[in-house]
């Protein structure tokens, strides 16, 4: 989480002890996508198409 707060320019607390709950949970949501966005780049460098399909929920 501290490499997506330098990449991206994250400045959400003066210390990770002082994040809430609710930053926290974005924080590992926007790495979680960025992973995924990385996987879904390498598997296209590789000429593999992924059709992700998501239904949303209540």
């Amino acid at each position: 989480m501290a490499t997506l707060c330098l990449d991206c320019g994250y400045k959400l607390a003066d210390s990770p002890r002082d994040l809430t709950r609710d930053q926290i949970l974005f924080l590992i949501s926007a790495l979680a996508y960025r992973a995924e966005q990385l996987a879904q780049s390498r598997l296209a460098a590789q000429g593999i198409t992924r059709i992700k399909v998501e239904e949303e929920g209540e």
